[in-house]
């Protein structure tokens, strides 16, 4: 990772060449947003009315049955409304077992549009539907503080990791690749653009002080998306370069950076683990790294290192503290699409030779366009995409003490 790439920082603007948040927004205000609904086809016949495929809309019921990492529902305001075929689709019951595709009539009222003459919708139940994940946080995984709601490990054993992981299903034997996608919740159309264009298998991190994160991480759980939490931790030339608000630092106190670390972790829920922001400073020093990830550790959930820094001694500090896993590369350190595509062959490339891989990213436009694009024809070059948390076993040096 190039050098700048240590001095960008989240949500605040910095001097020098820093990649910011701000800069974010700007690659991602220019970017151009599809209207077109994804997993919706329109077909036109000649002479009459057109008709609305849906592929994959779930069947009643689906949503419970693949609700499988949360305890507790997504609130109904923050229900998405974006994908009306699928709502309409579910308004007719569907056998589950029947082959081929299905002409489903829309109910009254199901959905803008969708009550016109002419408009069914297609339901192929031989594919599964998508996968929706819980946005509020099992109770048991929950210890109150005075900053809000902070992970924990419930009284049976579970861990925030593997209660609110996207279930992966078994390893078919194919190079697996996670990629990790940070900045979500700082620039609203970035934001649903990564949502909504990235599969639920890429992995999304939220930065701690977005506005509505809430809804933001409804949004984010109900198309599949496992979740991290990025934490500030101190770079070089701090407070010049700074990540942002309680950002954790070495000369502060253990007692003090827990306590930043709590107000972090308070932002957010369902999250599986922490991802380092910066912190190439922090990183290196032993002392204040170990009781860090001591507590994240004990509460439930895995570390990754970006990889930004050669200096980090976060893999030895993490063993016997907390699961651990490394970013093998950063794709967009040039955002131009040439050079994201060749890093992701890099990144191929890794997985071949070693089983598995993993990256970082930022939600810029090209970044979500040519990640979207690797992702859809991984499948074709015999390469899973996988969320995070199906590879915490492989990187980690120790379990949980």
């Amino acid at each position: 990772m190039a050098a700048d790439d240590l001095t960008k920082p989240l949500g605040l603007s910095s001097p020098g060449k820093a990649r910011s948040w701000r800069l974010a927004v700007a690659f991602i205000g220019g970017g151009v947003v599809l209207a077109a609904g994804a997993g919706a086809v329109w077909f036109a016949r000649d002479p009459g009315p057109t008709a609305t495929a849906a592929i994959n809309a779930p069947a009643p019921g689906d949503a419970e049955r693949v609700d499988r990492t949360g305890a507790i529902p997504k609130p109904a305001d923050t229900t998405p409304k974006t994908n009306t075929a699928a709502a309409a689709a579910a308004t007719t019951p569907i056998d589950p077992n029947t082959p081929g595709l299905i002409e489903v009539k829309p109910a009254p009222g199901s959905g803008p549009g969708l009550t016109e003459v002419g408009k069914v919708v297609i339901y192929d139940p031989s594919k599964p539907p998508p996968m929706a994940l819980a946005s509020l946080p099992d109770h048991a995984l929950v210890e109150m503080s005075s900053y809000g709601p902070l992970p924990r490990i419930a009284a049976d054993g579970r861990r925030p990791l593997d209660v609110y992981a996207r279930p992966s299903g078994p390893n078919n034997g194919n190079p697996r690749i996670a990629i990790v996608v940070g900045g979500i919740g700082i620039d609203p159309d970035g934001t649903k653009r990564a949502i909504a264009d990235l599969p639920g298998t890429v992995t999304l991190a939220f930065a701690p002080y977005g506005n509505d994160l809430d809804h933001t991480l409804a949004d984010a759980r109900s198309n599949g998306h496992e979740v991290l939490l990025q934490v500030p931790l101190e770079p070089y030339n701090y407070p010049q370069v700074d990540p942002g608000p309680k950002t954790l630092t070495v000369d502060a106190t253990t007692t003090e950076n827990l306590d930043r670390l709590h107000w972090l972790m308070s932002r957010l829920t369902n999250y599986v683990g922490v991802v380092n922001y910066m912190g190439a400073l922090f990183t290196s020093e032993t002392s204040a790294l170990a009781p860090v990830l001591a507590d994240i550790g004990k509460r439930g959930l895995l570390y990754l290192d970006d990889g930004s820094s050669p200096r980090s001694v976060a893999r030895s500090v993490a063993t016997g503290r907390a699961p651990f896993l490394k970013a093998d590369l950063e794709l967009d350190t040039d955002l131009t699409a040439a050079a994201i595509d060749d890093r992701l062959r890099l990144l191929q490339t890794v997985a071949r030779e070693r089983g598995y891989a993993i990256a970082t990213a930022t939600a810029f436009p090209t970044t979500i366009d040519r990640v979207a694009a690797f992702a859809k024809d991984a499948a074709d070059h015999n390469i899973t995409i996988v969320p995070l948390s199906a590879l915490a076993g492989v990187d980690a040096r120790a379990a949980l003490q």
